[in-house]
């Protein structure tokens, strides 16, 4: 641990600077670079994201921008947003670590904006749950507790890097899912919502309807009921741009299936099988946030613990009616 705290130390700096300027034929200008946090990364985030761990996240961040801007520079991704980029470069095998850098930066974008600092008067901001979308988690869940339970055990049964978010379908049913490495559940819910309103930064997307991602393991099935030989590879990232489609698949697993060769879910999990999930948060399974945060390799029961004291129920509770209101109206159906 002394050595991970030299190298904490070490990253406060780096993690506040900004993302490398390329020279475009037009002149010197940004491209890919991380969003502006709204609460300060000085104070940390509780005992979830200590200072320096919230720096390492955001070096990691920096990391994954930097890394896409050095693959994308000179191309027509280098004007495109992260969403885009994503769609673009999902069936290019020549560009995997392009697409896993933007994949995992628009994921850890979204779990950090959903979070904020714990409240001095409550352990956690549930009070700002409003009315609808804690008569939806009482339904759906039998209670908060219940809940913070049940999304406790899928992410302790995620062997394996990768995310684990709480989704909603259009009709307000709540749910876990599961994705491994860079899998994402951000584009398609981005392509179908008004993603101006909805996910802030990024414009709605016009562009060809993208499939639904391969979940995993949705809330009532055992933790390792699905898990396939592809889902259990680890995402790693190669040094170089992989053109072998054995290591392609392996990122792109749960990201690039059809909705016809989507697997059933079981009934008690309440969402339709084909419907577009929309994400309200997700939490990242990669060991250096819990480490990072002082827990250890194995505190990441202790570490999800913590998490709860800094989800911004405020944000989720926006989304979830936006979502509601939006297919109520009829404008997507």
């Amino acid at each position: 641990m002394q050595r991970l705290g030299l190298r904490l130390a070490s990253v406060s700096t780096r993690a506040t600077s900004s993302v490398p300027r390329f020279a475009a034929s037009h002149g010197t200008r940004k491209l890919h670079e991380r969003k502006v946090l709204t609460y300060p990364v000085e104070e940390g985030l509780g005992s979830f994201l200590p200072p320096d761990a919230l720096k390492v996240q955001l070096e990691w961040q920096d990391g994954l921008l930097e890394r896409l801007n050095n693959e994308v520079a000179h191309t027509g991704e280098a004007s495109s947003t992260i969403v885009q980029t994503v769609i673009n470069l999902s069936g290019n095998k020549s560009k995997i670590l392009a697409f896993n850098c933007a994949s995992l930066a628009l994921n850890n974008d979204f779990f950090l904006q959903n979070l904020k600092p714990p409240s001095s008067r409550y352990p956690t901001h549930e009070h700002e749950i409003a009315s609808t979308l804690m008569s939806h988690i009482r339904v759906h869940h039998g209670s908060i507790q219940q809940l913070r339970s049940a999304f406790s055990a899928a992410a302790l049964g995620t062997f394996t890097n990768g995310w684990v978010w709480f989704v909603s379908d259009q009709e307000g049913k709540t749910s876990m899912i599961t994705t491994y490495g860079p899998g994402t559940l951000l584009v398609r819910s981005r392509m179908d919502m008004d993603s101006s309103q909805l996910l802030p930064g990024n414009p709605r997307l016009s562009a060809t309807p993208f499939p639904s991602p391969l979940p995993s393991t949705p809330l009532d099935a055992p933790a390792s009921s699905s898990f396939s030989s592809g889902d259990m590879t680890p995402a790693s990232f190669p040094s170089q741009s992989s053109n072998s489609e054995a290591s392609f698949m392996s990122h792109a697993s749960g990201l690039y299936t059809t909705t016809n060769s989507l697997p059933k879910r079981p009934k008690s999990s309440g969402l339709a099988v084909g419907d577009v999930l929309y994400p309200l948060f997700c939490v990242p399974m990669y060991e250096h946030a819990w480490m990072s945060a002082g827990y250890g390799v194995w505190g990441k029961e202790r570490w999800l613990k913590e998490f709860w004291s800094v989800l911004d129920w405020r944000k989720v509770n926006t989304t979830y009616e936006k979502i509601m209101s939006s297919f109520q109206s009829g404008s997507y159906s």
